[in-house]
C-alpha cells in the first residue's frame, strides 16, 4: 500500500486550516494557529486548529486566541490538536489553564485515496440543492447528534442564512441519505485544494449500523473525483473509524479534542 503523502497528512490532521471557507466565515491564520470564526452560537462555531506553540508560547498563544474571540463576542471554542501540535504535551498545558476535554478518546484520523468499497445499499444520498432539502439536513443532524434544544434553535433559526452562503460559496456540499423518502443520514464535504473533508456525520438513532454512512462516504467520495481531488478525508469515533476503515480509509493518527469555555472558565483571558 502506498504511503500517504506528508502534505495530505498535514491535510487530513488539520483540515480547518486547509479547505474553503464561505462568505459567513473568517479565518485567522498565523505560524502558531489558525482559527475559524463560524456562524452559530456553538462552541464549535469557532474552532481552533493546526496549534504550532514554541515551548515557552502556550500562554501567550492562547492568550491571543481569546484576544481574537472577544473582538468577536465569542466566549467559546473547539480546539483540535493532533499528532503534530506543539509544544509536546501541549494539551495538559491548555488543561492548566483552563480548558477541558470534550472527549476522553479523541478521534481518528482517516484518509481515503481509492474508491470506497461500499456494496450495494438501498441508501439514496443526494447533494443538498434546495431550502426543503436543507432543513431535512438540519433536523437529521439535530436528531443524530442529539442536540439541546437551544442548539436544535439555533440550527433552525439560521437556516435560510446557512443555505444562502453554502448555495453563493460553492466551499462545500451538503450530502442527505434517504431510506425512500425518509431523511435518515447527513454529512458536509468541504473542498481544499488537496481532497475534501467530511466532517458533520450524523444518523438518527433508528437508521444506525445499516451503511447510510457508507453510502455517504462514497458520495462524498465521487465529489473528490468530480473535484479533480480525490482524495477524502474525515475525524471519526473508534466505532465509526472501524466501519470506515472497511471501506479503505487508512487511520494516521489521533486528534484530541479540547474545549475552552469563556462563560465557564475562572482562567479566560488570563492566559
Amino acid at each position: 500500500m502506498a504511503t500517504i503523502p506528508n502534505e495530505l497528512l498535514e491535510f487530513a490532521e488539520d483540515p480547518g486550516a486547509f479547505v474553503e471557507i464561505g462568505p459567513d466565515e473568517e479565518r485567522v491564520a498565523t505560524p502558531r494557529s489558525s482559527v475559524t470564526f463560524s456562524p452559530g452560537e456553538h462552541f464549535w462555531s469557532t474552532s481552533v486548529t493546526r496549534v504550532r506553540f514554541g515551548p515557552d508560547e502556550v500562554g501567550a498563544g492562547v492568550g491571543e486566541i481569546r484576544e481574537l474571540m472577544t473582538a468577536r463576542g465569542r466566549t467559546a471554542a473547539a480546539w483540535a490538536l493532533g499528532p503534530s501540535a506543539t509544544p509536546p504535551a501541549v494539551a495538559e498545558r491548555l488543561l492548566q489553564l483552563g480548558l477541558e476535554s470534550e472527549s476522553a478518546e479523541g478521534s481518528v484520523i482517516l484518509v481515503l485515496t481509492d474508491a470506497p468499497a461500499v456494496s450495494n445499499t438501498s441508501f439514496r444520498v443526494k447533494r443538498v440543492a434546495t431550502f426543503e432539502d436543507h432543513l431535512a439536513a438540519i433536523e437529521v443532524g439535530n436528531e443524530g447528534f442529539d442536540f439541546t434544544a437551544a442548539d436544535a434553535d439555533d440550527e433552525r433559526r439560521r437556516a435560510r442564512a446557512t443555505f444562502d452562503a453554502e448555495l453563493a460559496g460553492g466551499h462545500s456540499a451538503r450530502l442527505l441519505a434517504l431510506d425512500g423518502d425518509r431523511p435518515v443520514a447527513t454529512g458536509q464535504a468541504w473542498r481544499s485544494p488537496f481532497g475534501l473533508y467530511l466532517g458533520g456525520g450524523a444518523t438518527i438513532p433508528s437508521h444506525r449500523r445499516r451503511g447510510a454512512m457508507s453510502a455517504l462516504a462514497a458520495a462524498a467520495w465521487e465529489e473528490a473525483v468530480a473535484s479533480g481531488t480525490p482524495v477524502l478525508v474525515t475525524h471519526g469515533g473508534r466505532l465509526a473509524a472501524s466501519v470506515l476503515e472497511r471501506l479503505g480509509f487508512r487511520p494516521a493518527g489521533l486528534v484530541h479534542h479540547l474545549i475552552d469555555r469563556g462563560d465557564r472558565n475562572p482562567l479566560y483571558g488570563k492566559a
